[in-house]
């Protein structure tokens, strides 16, 4: 036999990397059109949920045959909605974004 199992897990072994070099990398990652796009979609997306609930107030109290509402209240469903089909559209389109940030690394490394 050549080589125990320790001295082949001693020559693969690889340090583990320190924590002040893996913010180093994620801090100088840079944002392409899309995700800075999906980012500040999401941001406007947000404060319009909220106006949103506010503009078609849900209906609270009314008669039981009367088409009138007579107490409202905040639609937080609809906000809701609007917040988590925005949410998708925005990680659509950042997925996009990543995607051809991806493709650009791996241009430069050919």
């Amino acid at each position: 036999m050549d080589k125990n199992i320790f001295e082949q897990i001693n020559e693969e072994k690889q340090e583990i990397p320190k924590i002040d070099k893996t913010i180093k990398e994620v801090t100088k990652y840079k944002y392409n059109f899309y995700q800075k796009m999906a980012i500040i979609t999401m941001l406007v997306c947000f404060v319009v949920g909220i106006i949103l609930g506010n503009l078609f107030p849900s209906c609270v109290s009314g008669g039981l045959y009367s088409p009138t509402c007579t107490h409202t209240e905040y639609n937080v469903s609809l906000t809701l909605l609007f917040w988590f089909a925005s949410f998708l559209f925005c990680m659509m389109i950042y997925s996009v974004g990543h995607i051809i940030s991806i493709l650009e690394r791996i241009e430069k490394k050919l």
